[in-house]
Order: C-alpha cells, then sequence, then structure tokens
C-alpha cells in the first residue's frame, strides 16, 4: 500500500507540474493539493503549488504552502523567497523582508531576493535604503527587468516621477526583449516536436510581456494540437484579438478550431473578419468555403474555394479545397483534375496523393489507387487515412481476385 501511494502521489505532481507548463494554476494546483493528501511533507508538491496559487492571485494560500514546506526544510531558498514574494504582495512588508534575508544568508547571490527586500524596504519607508541596494544589483546587471521595475516604484513612491516613468520603460522594454528571445526559443522546440518545452517557453514569455500575441497564438496552437478541451485554447486566441483585432492568425485558428467541432457559423464569422481587412487573404477565402460546405451553401463554398484558386493557382491548398468540395459532390472527374493540378506543383505533397487515392477507389480504380496510397506512405509512413484507405483498396483487390478465381 505504501508503494502504491508513493506512486500515486508522484503521478498526480508530474501531471501537476504538466499543467504548470501549460500555464492551468488552477489545475496544477489541484493536482499537488491531492499528491499533499497523500503525503503532507512532500516538498515539490507544497512549492509547486505555492507557485501556482501565486499564479492566481491567491497570495494567502501560497504564503501558508511556502511556510508549511519550510517546517519540513527551512533552509529552502526557494520556497523563502516565494514566501516572501507572496507576503510582498500583500503589503505584509516587515514579514516579507525576514523571508528575503534568511534566503540571503543561505546564498548571498540570490539578486531576485535583494530586488525585493529592496521593494520591502521602501514599503517600510526605507527608500534610500532601497535605493541604494537596487542601485548596486544595477550596475553589476544593468537589464535587471525585476530591479529595473522596483526602481520604477521606488522613486514613484519618493514623487521622482520622470524617473520612475524611465526605469519602468527600461524595464518594460528588457521584458519585451526577453519574452521575444523565450518565444524563438520556443518555436525551435516546436519545430522539433518538443512541444511540451515549446509550451513552458510560451508560458515564460507571456509571463514576461502579457502582450506578445506571437506567443499567445503560438501557445494556443500547441495546446490545441496537444488536444487540450477548446475552452482552454480559444482564450488565447480571444486575448491576441483583444491586442490586435487583426491578428490574422489567430482568427485562422480560432476559425479552424470552430469548423473541426461542428461549429460552422462561427469559423465563417472569423474567415469573415480576416476578410474585412484582407479581402484576397487566401486561406481565409478556400477556409471560408470550406465552412460554407458544411453549412450546405455548396454555390457560395464553390466560389470562394475558385477565388482562392484564380488568386494564387499554384496554392497547392487552395487546389486541394476544390478537390475536397469536388469529391464530396461526387463530381470525380473534376476533383481528379485539381488533384493532379496540386501535385505537378508539388509532386511530395503527400495529402494529394493520398486524396488521389480516394478518388480512384470511388471510381473503382482499385490498382491506381492503391499507387497513391504507396506514394502517401513513402512520403508519410506515419498517415493513418492513407493506411486505412490503402487497407480498403487492398481487399477490394483481394475480393476481385476471389470473384475472379470463382468465375474461372
Amino acid at each position: 500500500m505504501i508503494l502504491d501511494g508513493t506512486t500515486n502521489e508522484w503521478s498526480l505532481i508530474n501531471d501537476g507540474l504538466v499543467c504548470e507548463k501549460y500555464g492551468l494554476y488552477s489545475k496544477a494546483s489541484a493536482k499537488f493539493a491531492k499528491a499533499l493528501k497523500i503525503n503532507p511533507e512532500n516538498v515539490v508538491a507544497h512549492l509547486h503549488r505555492g507557485k501556482a496559487l501565486y499564479m492566481i492571485n491567491r497570495f494567502e494560500d501560497a504564503a501558508s504552502c511556502f511556510d508549511l514546506l519550510l517546517s519540513v526544510d527551512p533552509k529552502n531558498v526557494d520556497a523563502l523567497h516565494n514566501c516572501g514574494l507572496a507576503l510582498e504582495k500583500m503589503h505584509r512588508y516587515k514579514k516579507a523582508s525576514e523571508y528575503f534575508v534568511r534566503a540571503l544568508r543561505i546564498d548571498e547571490n540570490y539578486t531576485d531576493a535583494r530586488v525585493y527586500l529592496a521593494v520591502c524596504k521602501s514599503g517600510m519607508g526605507q527608500h534610500a535604503e532601497a535605493v541604494e541596494i537596487l542601485r548596486h544589483v544595477l550596475t553589476h546587471s544593468p537589464d535587471n527587468a525585476a530591479a529595473l521595475y522596483s526602481m520604477s516604484r521606488v522613486m514613484g513612491r519618493i514623487g521622482h516621477d520622470s524617473e520612475a516613468i524611465s526605469y519602468m520603460n527600461k524595464a518594460r522594454d528588457e521584458d519585451s526583449r526577453q519574452s521575444r528571445l523565450i518565444y524563438r526559443k520556443g518555436r525551435a522546440l516546436a519545430a522539433q516536436k518538443k512541444y511540451e518545452g515549446a509550451v513552458e517557453c510560451y508560458t515564460q514569455a507571456l509571463h514576461m510581456d502579457k502582450k506578445n500575441i506571437d506567443a499567445m497564438v503560438a501557445k494556443g496552437w500547441t495546446l490545441d494540437f496537444a488536444g487540450l478541451p477548446t475552452r482552454d485554447v480559444i482564450p488565447f486566441f480571444e486575448d491576441a484579438l483583444k491586442i490586435d483585432p487583426h491578428c490574422t492568425d489567430a482568427l485562422l485558428n480560432m476559425g479552424f478550431i470552430y469548423d473541426r467541432t461542428g461549429l460552422y457559423k462561427k469559423a465563417v464569422s472569423c474567415f469573415d473578419r480576416i476578410l474585412e481587412y484582407d479581402a484576397d487573404n487566401i486561406r481565409a477565402l478556400y477556409s471560408k468555403g470550406v465552412a460554407l460546405f458544411s453549412l450546405k451553401k455548396y454555390g457560395a463554398a464553390m466560389f470562394y474555394c475558385d477565388r482562392a484558386v484564380r488568386l494564387e493557382p499554384d496554392n497547392v491548398k487552395a487546389l486541394c479545397s476544390m478537390v475536397w468540395l469536388l469529391e464530396h459532390r461526387k463530381r470525380y472527374e473534376e476533383a481528379l483534375e485539381y488533384c493532379n493540378r496540386a501535385l505537378k506543383i508539388n509532386p511530395d505533397y503527400a495529402y494529394a496523393h493520398s486524396y488521389k487515392g480516394k478518388i480512384l477507389f470511388c471510381m473503382k480504380q482499385y490498382r491506381e489507387a492503391l499507387d497513391c496510397y504507396d506514394r502517401a506512405l513513402a512520403i508519410e509512413p506515419e498517415n493513418r487515412t492513407a493506411q486505412y484507405y490503402k487497407n480498403q483498396v487492398e481487399e477490394k483487390i483481394s475480393d476481385a481476385k476471389k470473384g475472379s478465381h470463382h468465375t474461372g
């Protein structure tokens, strides 16, 4: 039973850590709380639950978590620092400063603890001492955003408004720069299909700069790709649109999700919003066409997909949207023409090979269809759709052979 409890405890903690990386702090906190019911002295669960609670502004509860951890591990500098942060948020400056001092006694190079000790000293009216501490930090680390923000706060408190604004602008510029760097790191990880690491980077980027639209959209897309519920994904795109109503990537991704989940009118609305300011956006045009088809507005669907192809005749995705429409209307010969056009442009486009196979299958040209699926799978071995239909084609060919044998 002890082994089962321990295993369950760490399984919950690992689940919580994943939620934390995704920025789902309420869910993370709940996971860590369950782990702590199994083992109330698990320092990892206490630390991360405290951090999650802090992120959702439950500062009193966060401080309690860190204090419980410190009762088990009194020299845990991360717990000391984070408890100080939670207390500072509640304006309990004297108590908070005690935690930062304890952290610095253990690790005198803990710069963040030194910065927030200065904030607390200023909060207690010791502004000159706070300024001295922060100037020392900025002398050695002029781009330290936390120190810049803190100096801005102190300068504001003592009425030096122009200096306060100057330090605030420097801090924001530095956070924005760091946010962009971390976002790019996330993109690099995503390109390597390391999606969990990518999301963690996007979360950090947004923590530094809440207006980093690229990080918002990338995080939303990655969470959707990872299979998270729509309710956890859509808010990232909505937040991006609050900052920039013309954020095309946010509108496209929302439209794709709505289309995939059967909310076709909402999907069309997203694509229409793009077309209002970018009338020739190819992806919005053919995506609107596909959504309209699902609403059984076949003529309009054909119009928008055809317009996309006319505007950009070499766009294989636009061509394949026509393939999709025509195949669903059982206009196989026409669909085949568009498929061949796409493959002439990109002979390695697996989707077109697979769809050509489906069309030929519907036309009962099984051997030709099998060749198409083999080509698709040679390019994309993990293409499940191609593999599924290839199996069906092989069954048809096998059945035809058996029929021929019995006839003979």
